[in-house]
């Protein structure tokens, strides 16, 4: 008891001196693209952070958000990189086998893996509701204010790695399943509209442990969450993206708010088309598109960088 008490003590002291820590979360997945590596020369340009950050904090401060994460306060973070996605700029570190990606304008863990939790098996040995329950209560431990937003279930899947074997009976390679995981996306939804604030977290079909966590609350900046372009209208544009020999079978879409670079935010409709193309009508292709509900612009394809639509598909 008393080192425990001495632990949490010691955590109210770090996160009193965290700029919006407990106040301000936000979150997604491991950083790339962008990533800098982070070697000595530059390790005092990683102590601040990038230009578009308005209250930067440091590589020591980012550390202690860590501690109080995994509430450890004795183990020492390494900085690997720096690194920005289309919602924020972040320090990488790593812990052992575990990753943490810290925002650096608030300080919150927005991203994290567990290395050690990884699946090694392909057995469900937990229930999908035991999983997602287990997932909804680190949630609730984790991200700041999860219990008072209206949460959408977008993800709900099993998650599988694969291998090809070859099958000495049959003379041929076979695809196995490595190892299963439970998958699950909540995306904060009003008025109907998805917004850009976000929970995803991967857990052990075997053990129940946490694999993967992200956890991003934003701010709207969006005037209104009222579309002025029509659906029929956005799909028409969309389809105007698409390459001309692919022909759309069915189309559907749905309104967010989503992110371009540096928190550039826009109300949106998503839209996803199915079909083929005309020298191979057996082959189905999806396309998404992004267009802009307001002014009807084009804002991009579905594996561009806009958060989340473009991040989920690595899922």
């Amino acid at each position: 008891m008393p080192r425990l008490f001495a632990v949490v003590i010691a955590a109210v002291c770090i996160l009193a001196c965290l700029p919006g820590v407990g106040a301000t979360s936000v979150q997604l997945d491991p950083i790339n693209g962008n990533a800098v590596s982070v070697s000595t020369a530059s390790m005092s340009a990683a102590s601040v952070a990038s230009v578009n950050d308005n209250y930067p904090i440091s590589v020591e401060q980012a550390k202690n958000s860590i501690r109080v994460f995994v509430g450890d306060l004795s183990i020492e973070p390494v900085l690997g990189s720096t690194g920005s996605l289309e919602i924020g700029n972040y320090y990488h570190f790593t812990v052992n086998n575990s990753t943490f990606d810290v925002n650096q304008n608030s300080g919150v863990v927005e991203f994290v893996h567990f290395g050690d939790n990884v699946p090694n098996s392909p057995d469900l040995t937990i229930s999908r509701d035991k999983a997602y329950a287990k997932a909804t209560e680190y949630a609730g431990l984790k991200y700041d204010g999860f219990s008072g937003k209206t949460w959408k279930l977008i993800v709900d899947r099993v998650y599988e790695t694969t291998d090809w074997k070859y099958n000495q009976s049959s003379g041929e390679y076979e695809q196995v399943v490595l190892s299963k995981a439970y998958d699950f996306v909540l995306r904060e939804e009003k008025d109907h509209v998805l917004l850009p604030s976000i929970v995803h977290v991967r857990v052990n079909a075997a053990t129940g442990a946490i694999v993967d966590y992200w956890g991003v609350d934003r701010v709207l900046t969006v005037s209104s969450l009222k579309n002025t372009v029509s659906l029929a209208s956005a799909i028409q544009t969309a389809e105007d993206q698409v390459y001309s020999e692919f022909k759309v079978n069915s189309a559907e879409g749905y309104l967010a708010v989503v992110t371009q670079n540096q928190n550039v935010e826009n109300l949106a409709w998503v839209i996803k088309m199915t079909g083929s193309y005309r020298w191979d009508s057996d082959y189905q292709s999806t396309y998404i598109v992004i267009v802009d509900a307001t002014d009807g612009k084009y804002l991009g394809y579905g594996w561009d960088d806009i958060w989340p639509e473009s991040r989920l598909n690595y899922l």
